[in-house]
């Protein structure tokens, strides 16, 4: 093939590259939706792949010199690191985190009902018939509701270590669900029902022996924060396998690509949060303070961690849509 053939055959992806190469120097990455960033990385690598070719059988003529320049500023963009840290965190905090929240809400809802409707009905099972639990929980806990208590005592000088402990659980457990989310969803989903079956079963079980006002009241300052988070970050995993199952018109891997971004966004963003549902896990669900001081504090971190993810950056976002449709209009008039 001469250079003027490879040249006809590759020049449109080359301006495109040029145009979003263009368009991400003037405003940064985040000039570019996820679709154009994607685009321009695979237009990248392809350009990368037509200057290996350009080196070896054209070396020296325009289209090879031409190449090395497009490469060289594809480089700079694609992989430069961005400043105004602050702006950038802030920015993540005020909109991404909420935004990517708003957009991830069917497989947030489908984690939560993978993960509450198996504890429903495990709940009914093992309250009308107490010995199924032995299917689901360990004999020793069994052991400990056949004579009235609960597991959830813990003494006050260990519970900063408690705490620790469980924050280091919860943090592998969301981590797990996010990393499984690659292999289809399928492990999220097993997690998430075996852990539905655990809690129902749990609750059903103390609740026939008289105990399930107790494990409630254990339950209620940290689980709504922290089911929440676990909900909503195994949300992602299942986003993820769903990139593959369903890709729509992008490559699986492209579709995997921005489905991971996403997820990775909600983990990055909540996963910190298990440590505040750690330290309430740790030192409050199990003291002696009122059942009112817990439920309000489960109450209130609910309240707080919903309306800051449903209603977070709505404004912001509306004033933005208005500015992009009230540009064209100005520009049409004259």
């Amino acid at each position: 093939m001469r250079s003027e053939d490879f040249i006809a055959l590759r020049r449109d992806d080359w301006n495109r590259l040029e145009d979003l190469l263009s368009h991400a120097g003037a405003g940064h990455m985040n000039a570019l939706t996820p679709a154009q960033v994607l685009t321009m990385a695979a237009l990248y690598r392809r350009a990368t792949a037509d200057l290996a070719r350009a080196q070896r059988d054209w070396p020296g003529e325009p289209v090879h010199r031409y190449l090395n320049g497009l490469v060289a500023r594809g480089h700079g963009i694609v992989y430069r690191r961005g400043g105004e840290i602050r702006k950038r965190v802030r920015r993540f905090y005020v909109e991404t985190l909420p935004r990517t929240y708003r957009e991830a809400w069917p497989f947030v809802l489908a984690a939560g009902a993978l993960l509450f409707v198996p504890a429903l009905v495990t709940f009914f099972v093992v309250l009308a018939n107490p010995d199924a639990a032995y299917a689901i929980v360990s004999p020793s806990l069994i052991d400990k509701v056949h004579h009235h208590e609960l597991w959830t005592h813990i003494p006050a000088d260990e519970r900063a270590q408690a705490a620790g402990l469980i924050m280091t659980t919860n943090l592998r457990v969301v981590m797990i669900a996010f990393a499984f989310g690659v292999v289809f969803g399928l492990p999220v989903i097993a997690v998430l029902i075996i852990n539905g079956i655990s809690l129902g079963g749990l609750f059903g079980l103390t609740q026939a022996y008289g105990l399930g006002g107790g494990l409630f009241d254990f339950v209620i300052a940290h689980g709504v924060l922290e089911l929440s988070i676990v909900t909503t970050i195994a949300g992602g995993g299942l986003m993820m396998g769903w990139s593959l199952i369903s890709p729509g018109n992008l490559k699986r891997s492209d579709s995997l690509v921005v489905a991971t971004r996403r997820a990775f966004t909600l983990l990055l963003g909540l996963g910190p949060l298990l440590v505040a549902a750690g330290i309430i896990e740790g030192n409050i669900s199990p003291s002696g303070a009122p059942f009112a001081v817990k439920l309000a504090i489960g109450l209130t971190t609910g309240v707080l961690f919903y309306s800051y993810l449903l209603l977070g950056a709505r404004n912001r976002l509306q004033k933005r849509s208005l500015l992009e449709l009230q540009v064209p209009l100005h520009q049409s008039g004259r």
